[in-house]
């Protein structure tokens, strides 16, 4: 049986797709994901460092983008993240005006400032309620008529959740989107579970009979996955991933409990009817809309799974 490493860990996937000796796996990835064809494509890249987005002041790194610039002037920075830290937003805005500043020397007019794109790979859902997309695109535009701003601005979002959703569906219009196989990828190993999905490996390995890319890719990642030093760092950065999702866990876990605590008393005080039980869901639901995890939601509430899905699709029904 052959084994695969889980391509969401950021270290796996600047592994593949961020190192110079395969280029071309990076020049197909990103063809695929931003839907270049033709005169379009991306044909060469530069892999650049991704020192400008570092986020510790003693320069330990805790983010392992890949960036590249393209043979068409383009800056463009992939991330790929698992842990929702609820501020990504702000972030992707500040880590692309640094990327964006800093494309410019001295001395250099503004129109010199290349077009910076960011792509940001989730393992969870940014926008719940806004869209049931798996792949959204942002730029600047007017706000009656459309036009942009500017073309230097591009983010797309990429919701592995939702794409599995659309898969598990077997839904045919995803299909023939370029990215399918590449996403297929990034979702067919769960380390978190420690699942691999044959189903998915198995449909991987009929695109690879007809794409050079995917097979390509399919080899590479096998490769990867056996090193032994690879597998160890692999290991190191897992281990590093689940103590800050453990952290974070905890300190929401803290801060709902005093906000819970507060509003029941809050509540007594002004003798409402409608009890505790009704108090707790409606924080639940709040907590629902904040995009925090399930298993914070019902260890902060103590409600159970069933209850937990009837209040989300009491939301979807909104």
């Amino acid at each position: 049986m052959k084994e695969y490493l889980d391509l969401k860990m950021d270290f796996m996937f600047k592994q593949l797709f961020g190192d110079p000796n395969r280029k071309s796996l990076t020049i197909a990835f990103l063809n695929a994901i931003l839907h270049r064809s033709e005169a379009d494509r991306i044909v060469d890249v530069q892999f650049e460092s991704t020192e400008l987005t570092k986020e510790t002041e003693d320069g330990k790194m805790n983010r392992l983008d890949v960036l590249v610039l393209t043979d068409r002037g383009e800056r463009i920075n992939v991330e790929i993240q698992i842990v929702n830290q609820h501020d990504l937003p702000e972030r992707i805005l500040y880590y692309w005006a640094r990327v964006f500043s800093r494309s410019l020397a001295k001395g250099q007019p503004y129109s010199m400032l290349p077009p910076t794109f960011m792509i940001t790979i989730l393992n969870y859902r940014l926008f719940p309620h806004e869209t049931e997309r798996f792949h959204t695109v942002f730029h600047i535009r007017e706000d009656e008529e459309h036009f942009l701003w500017c073309p230097h601005l591009e983010f797309h979002v990429i919701d592995l959740q939702q794409f599995m959703v659309k898969w598990k569906k077997y839904n045919r219009e995803i299909k023939r989107l370029p990215e399918y196989p590449w996403l297929m990828m990034l979702s067919a190993v769960d380390a978190k579970k420690g699942k691999i999905d044959e189903f998915m490996l198995s449909e991987l390995e009929v695109f690879a009979m007809n794409e050079q890319e995917i097979r390509e890719a399919l080899e590479e990642w096998e490769s990867l996955s056996v090193n032994p030093v690879n597998r160890y760092e692999y290991e190191m950065r897992l281990k590093w991933l689940r103590d800050q999702l453990s952290n974070l866990q905890g300190e929401r876990r803290a801060g709902w409990e005093e906000g819970l605590k507060k509003g029941m008393e809050e509540g007594l005080k002004k003798g409402l009817k409608q009890g505790r039980e009704e108090g707790v869901r409606q924080v639940a639901i709040e907590m629902l809309r904040s995009g925090l995890e399930e298993e914070v939601i019902m260890s902060v509430t103590k409600i159970t799974e069933e209850e937990l899905d009837e209040l989300k699709k009491k939301l979807l029904d909104e």
